[in-house]
């Protein structure tokens, strides 16, 4: 169960005409990214999830607040439609579902460990550098640039089949997009995104 409720994060690339990066631009691109990724302390931003589902009309909207502290302290915090708290520090899962808490120990469950790497690498976009675990390719538009990303593991292809990352024009992570092979998908927006800022220390406590 918490790992379909983990499933619910990340990545948004626009459905419009893009373009294949050449060899240079791909290789130009990583190297920003690798050199902001090296250069991140902290993360705070707001976002907005929004979950379509095929089978039925609408989506299913949340919203709440995101916090980073390099090199692997994430938490997400759901505010509307309802409180949830998930946290990984420490090689652990902390989750605190409006006031019912519960740790999971990621070194017992690979999969896990692998989800989380996941979400933190889309987060400071370390993500790009595993070649062991992804196969990426890079798309532009006028603004953007797109990074599709496909699984290697089994178990996370899973849950999702590809994940997209949406960097704006000063390759910052704005969108993240998690495909599932039936065609469902959640989307992530982030905005007022602020990098290394003071964050404090209670946030990271569950």
């Amino acid at each position: 169960m918490h790992i379909l409720r983990l499933a619910v994060f990340l990545i948004s690339v626009a459905t419009f005409a893009q373009t294949p990066l050449t060899e240079a631009e791909t290789v130009k691109f990583k190297e920003i990214v690798s050199k902001r990724s090296d250069a991140l302390e902290s993360l705070s931003s707001e976002f907005i999830q929004t979950k379509y589902i095929k089978m039925m009309k609408g989506t299913a909207i949340s919203n709440g607040k995101l916090y980073y502290l390099a090199p692997d302290i994430l938490k997400w915090e759901y505010r509307r439609p309802y409180n949830y708290k998930i946290l990984f520090k420490a090689n652990k899962l902390l989750i605190d579902d409006d006031g019912y808490k519960s740790v999971t120990d990621l070194k017992s469950n690979k999969l896990f460990e692998k989800l989380v790497t996941l979400i933190s690498g889309s987060i400071n976009g370390k993500l790009l550098e595993d070649q062991k675990n992804y196969e990426v390719s890079y798309f532009k538009t006028t603004n953007l640039i797109s990074a599709v990303i496909v699984p290697k593991d089994s178990g996370i292809r899973e849950m999702f089949n590809q994940i997209i990352l949406l960097f704006d024009r000063n390759f910052v992570v704005i969108t993240v997009r998690l495909m599932e092979a039936s065609g469902d998908y959640t989307e992530i927006d982030f905005k007022n995104i602020r990098f290394n800022q003071p964050i404090h220390p209670a946030v990271f406590q569950n």
